[in-house]
Order: C-alpha cells, then sequence, then structure tokens
C-alpha cells in the first residue's frame, strides 16, 4: 500500500507541475501525432451516448472532443489534478461548449452511482495510477450493462530497430526537451519511466476481462506505440 499512495504522490505533482506546459509539450514530442490517435479513438464513440464519463481526463483533450461530437449528451470528465483541470475548464470556455463537467477525484474510486453511465474512456493515464485492475472495475461499476469502454495507452512500439530508437528518444532526449522548454526534466523523465513500466498490451487485455468485460478488441497505432482497447459491460447483446 505504501508503494501503491507514493506512486500516487509521485504521478500528481508530476501533472500537477507541467499542467501548463502539457498540451504544447505534447505536441512537440509525438510531433501532433497525439492528436491524430485521439481522434480516432472520439471517431469510435456511439453517437447514441448520453451519458459519457473520460476518466484521467488531463487538460480535456478527450472530453472536449466529445462534447463538439456528443451535442446534447452529458459529460463527465474527472482528474486527480486540479490543476490539470483548471486548463481543462478554460479550454472547455474557449469552445464555448456546456454539456462537460470538470471533476477532481480519483479513478480508484469513482464519485458516481453503479450504471452511471453509456461510455467511459480513459486515455494516456491508467498506467499512471496505483492499481490498474482497480480502476478497471470501477469503471466497470459505473458503466451501464451494454456500455462501452474504451482504453487508450501508450507504448513501445513492436519492431526490434524502431523499438530501440524510440525508448532512447524517450529515455534521453525527451527529459532534455522537458528541462529546456517546460523546465521539468525530473518530470518528463518520469513520464518515460511509466512507459517503460507499463504491462504489455495482453496483459491489459486480461485485466479488462477480468473487471468484467466481453468482446475486448485492439487497434494499434504506429507499429504498436499506442494501443486503444475497446469493450463491453455484459456483452453485445445487452447494448
Amino acid at each position: 500500500m505504501a508503494i501503491e499512495r507514493d506512486k500516487e504522490r509521485r504521478a500528481h505533482n508530476v501533472f500537477q507541475n507541467i499542467s501548463s506546459c502539457y498540451d504544447f509539450m505534447n505536441d512537440i514530442i509525438t510531433l501532433g501525432i497525439h492528436r491524430l490517435w485521439k481522434k480516432d479513438l472520439i471517431k469510435n464513440i456511439p453517437m447514441k451516448s448520453e451519458r459519457v464519463l473520460d476518466v484521467c481526463c488531463g487538460t480535456g483533450d478527450i472530453a472536449i472532443g466529445m462534447g463538439n461530437k456528443l451535442k446534447t449528451s452529458q459529460i463527465k470528465a474527472l482528474d486527480f489534478s486540479d490543476k490539470m483541470l483548471q486548463v481543462a475548464r478554460k479550454r472547455m470556455m474557449a469552445e464555448q461548449l456546456k454539456n462537460i463537467e470538470f471533476i477532481q477525484g480519483s479513478a480508484l474510486s469513482l464519485p458516481f452511482k453503479d450504471s452511471s453511465f453509456d461510455t467511459v474512456t480513459i486515455s494516456f493515464g491508467i498506467r499512471n495510477t496505483s492499481d490498474y485492475g482497480k480502476v478497471l472495475r470501477e469503471i466497470n461499476r459505473v458503466l451501464t450493462p451494454g456500455g462501452i469502454f474504451f482504453c487508450m495507452e501508450a507504448s513501445y512500439p513492436e519492431p526490434f530497430l524502431l523499438r530501440k530508437i524510440l525508448k532512447a528518444y524517450c529515455k534521453f532526449l525527451v527529459p532534455i526537451m522537458g528541462k529546456f522548454l517546460a523546465r521539468s526534466y525530473g518530470e518528463y523523465r518520469w513520464l518515460d519511466e511509466s512507459v517503460e513500466a507499463f504491462i504489455p498490451k495482453e496483459e491489459l487485455t486480461g485485466l479488462i476481462e477480468e473487471a468484467g468485460f466481453t468482446d475486448i478488441n485492439l487497434k494499434t497505432y504506429l507499429f504498436g506505440s499506442c494501443t486503444l482497447h475497446f469493450g463491453i459491460k455484459g456483452g453485445k447483446d445487452d447494448h
């Protein structure tokens, strides 16, 4: 438990410290490719989703994208960093959206009743939590039977040479860019470590299944640099 709490504190401090430069640095580090991945996730959100939750919402990319797509839906977006949420709320106001509510809270104990949402998403966030299984069980709990779950997460590509190149880039160059562009060397070193320490996509598939999801599918991007898992609570016939 002490190790888990330490990971939560470290992750929280990282995102508090980099909130103001988070979007800028994401664009620099990924050359803007992360926006294409997120856009594809949003494209897959069913139009009939009336109640949607985005867990570990960060600065609101996914929530705002869904807010623009699902104009009449109610969207809740949760994150543990109040500073990241401050950025997200400013972005929402700039987009003139009124169908999103940003909430501070923990992915390990979602502040919602059972079966509250038709669709739940989590992107580039689960690896920074201290108990992946618990987060997935909480997401399953707040989904309605037949509801759909999307999990997008970073990883290293599968081809050996490309994997070596990207690992070196993330381990050495990204923290240096963080130091000079955002004065945040340690924070961007931590983000690299979180990708390195994250479980393989096959193991994550197993945890999603254990949490009560069925019909689980995967979609990979850029030779496995990013993976989108999606599954159903209760099976397709219930949706």
